[in-house]
C-alpha cells in the first residue's frame, strides 16, 4: 500500500475548458485518479517522463497537465478500474510495431501502403479493383533484420504470428513434409487474423527446374504449398516469407495470387545504425560522450548483425580484455575499421538509400 499524500491537484484544478477536478479517489501505482466534473476521470502517471512516453493520442485521451509540482502525463477516461491503470501505463511505455523500427522510413511505408492499408482498409481497395494481398516475400542481405521486421509487421497488423522454418517441416516419412505443411496452414487459419512466417522460405519452395532426379518428392511440397497459399487471404492469413536469394525461388511462387509482394529489405539507414548501436550498448557499460552520429555516418553499408554482433561485441571483448571500464569511442571505431560489412551483389548494386 502507497502511504496517503497531498494530492498532486487540488479540487478546482482546471483540466480542459470548463472541465475541472472534483476530487481525487485514490492514488495506486505511482498514479492519482481524479473524478471530474464531467462525470469523466483522469489517471495521472507520476512517474512517467512526459518526453519518454509513446504517442497513443490515436488511442487514448492523452493530456499533458502542469503545475508547481512539474509536469505529468494524464489519460482521461469514462470509468476507472485498477486494472486499466496498470494495461494503460503499461501501452504508453512500450514500443510496438513499427515503433520498434528506427529509420528505415521508405520501408516501413512501402509495407504500410502495400500490406498494412490493404488489409485493415479491403473495401477501399476492392472498389479500385486493387487485389488484397495473399503473401509477401521479404528479400535482401543476411543480418538485415528481415525476421525483426516481420515480427513487428505481425504486431502492426495485431495479428496472432507463426514463425516456421523449412526444418520445422521434415519428416522422415514419404509425404510426410506434404501433409505437415497442410496442418501449419491449418493452424495459421484456426488462429485467424495471423501472419504466417516462412524463414529461409528459398529452402521450402526451390526452383523447381533446377531439381535433380532424386529430389521429385520436392514438387509435391512445392504443389501444396501453394495449394494451401491459394486462399490464404480468404482465411484472413497473411503468409510472409524471408530469403536471401529470391532468386532461387520456384516461378510459380512470386505470380500473381499467391505472394504478391516482393519487398527488398536493405541494410539499415542512418537512423537505424544510430538506434542500433545505443540498442548494442544499452546493457553494457559505456562512455556517456560517444559520438552516436558519427559511427552512423562511418558505417554505410552494415547490416544489423555487423553492428551489433560484430562491432560492438568485438569492442566489448576488447574492452574486457584491455581491463577497461568502459566501450569508448576510440575502441568502437577501431572495430569498425577492422570489420568488413556483409555485402551482397544485390546491396552494392542498390546501394544504402541513406537520408541524413
Amino acid at each position: 500500500m502507497e502511504a496517503i499524500t497531498k494530492p498532486i491537484l487540488f479540487n478546482g484544478f482546471a483540466i480542459r475548458g470548463s472541465i475541472k477536478v472534483r476530487n481525487r479517489i485514490d492514488r495506486v501505482f505511482f498514479t492519482e485518479v481524479y473524478e471530474l466534473t464531467d462525470g469523466t476521470y483522469l489517471y495521472l502517471f507520476l512517474n512517467l517522463n512526459p518526453n519518454e512516453v509513446m504517442d497513443r493520442r490515436d488511442k487514448f485521451d492523452v493530456i499533458r497537465v502542469r503545475n508547481e509540482s512539474g509536469s505529468f502525463i494524464g489519460v482521461i477516461v469514462k470509468e476507472y478500474s485498477r486494472d486499466m491503470i496498470v494495461s494503460i501505463r503499461e501501452d504508453l511505455i512500450s514500443a510496438r510495431g513499427f515503433e520498434c523500427i528506427a529509420g528505415m522510413e521508405g520501408l516501413k511505408r512501402e509495407l504500410i501502403a502495400d500490406v498494412i492499408n490493404p488489409l485493415r482498409h479491403p473495401e477501399n481497395f476492392k472498389k479500385f479493383k486493387v487485389s488484397i494481398p495473399n503473401g509477401i516475400i521479404l528479400f535482401g542481405p543476411p543480418g538485415c533484420g528481415k525476421t525483426f521486421i516481420i515480427r513487428k509487421l505481425a504486431e502492426e497488423l495485431g495479428y496472432n504470428f507463426f514463425e516456421v522454418k523449412h526444418s520445422d517441416l521434415a519428416t522422415p516419412y514419404i509425404h510426410g513434409s506434404v501433409s505437415n505443411i497442410g496442418k501449419v496452414f491449418a493452424m495459421a487459419k484456426a488462429n485467424a487474423p495471423c501472419l504466417l512466417f516462412f524463414d529461409e522460405i528459398s529452402g521450402l519452395l526451390p526452383d523447381r527446374k533446377k531439381l535433380s532426379d532424386s529430389a521429385a518428392y520436392k514438387e509435391e511440397e512445392i504443389d501444396e504449398f501453394l495449394i494451401q497459399l491459394n486462399d490464404a487471404a480468404d482465411n484472413r492469413v497473411l503468409v510472409v516469407g524471408a530469403t536471401n536469394y529470391i532468386e532461387r525461388l520456384d516461378a510459380a511462387a512470386i505470380r500473381p495470387g499467391r505472394f504478391d509482394k516482393k519487398i527488398y529489405v536493405p541494410p539499415p539507414d542512418f537512423e537505424a545504425r544510430k538506434a542500433l548501436f545505443k540498442i548494442g550498448l544499452s546493457n553494457r557499460p559505456f562512455d556517456k560522450d560517444i559520438d552516436f552520429k558519427h559511427l552512423a555516418d562511418i558505417t554505410v553499408g552494415f547490416s544489423s548483425a555487423d553492428i551489433i554482433e560484430d562491432v560492438v561485441e568485438s569492442a566489448a571483448r576488447a574492452a574486457a580484455n584491455m581491463n577497461k571500464n568502459l566501450i569508448d569511442q576510440e575502441l568502437l571505431e577501431r572495430e569498425i575499421a577492422r570489420i568488413r560489412p556483409r555485402k551482397t551483389k544485390k546491396t552494392e548494386t542498390m546501394g544504402n538509400d541513406d537520408t541524413l
